[in-house]
């Protein structure tokens, strides 16, 4: 019969150094990016980098378009401006290759045509619904 002790266990395998630093912060490169700790320069730096994304600065134009538009010819044809952006920006993430464009690029690729095209028709429905005042 086998003495009772501490069973010996094998000695762990050496990690490369190559993995070890190879990601900021000295994390694996085996480790998935969202196990990994936030690094508060690097989402600094994609903060800054963002202001050169043209899908952003495009969105951002269609808003203030279709707000202008709301503001000059009345709600409901801004109503339609923004049902109009929004069903764009659903054709431009159904058809642009992966990852997307930034400002509509959130989820997976059907979900976020899916939410953009349920967005562009409800507001497309209550653009023809809403009451137009009479001049």
């Amino acid at each position: 019969m086998p003495a009772a002790g501490p069973a010996k266990r094998p000695a762990p395998a050496s990690t490369p150094a190559s993995t070890l630093s190879s990601t900021p912060g000295g994390v694996p490169e085996d480790v998935p990016p969202a196990e990994r700790p936030l690094d508060p320069r690097a989402i600094a730096r994609a903060s800054l980098e963002a202001s050169r994304n043209a899908s952003l600065w495009w969105t951002a134009a269609g808003v203030a378009l279709a707000c202008l538009v709301a503001l000059v010819a009345g709600t409901p044809a801004g109503a339609w401006t923004l049902s109009a952006l929004l069903a764009a920006g659903a054709g431009v993430r159904a058809v642009r290759p992966e990852p997307g464009p930034v400002a509509w690029a959130v989820r997976s690729r059907a979900l976020d045509v899916t939410v953009l095209c349920f967005l562009a028709v409800s507001i497309a429905v209550l653009a023809a619904i809403l009451p137009t005042p009479e001049s």
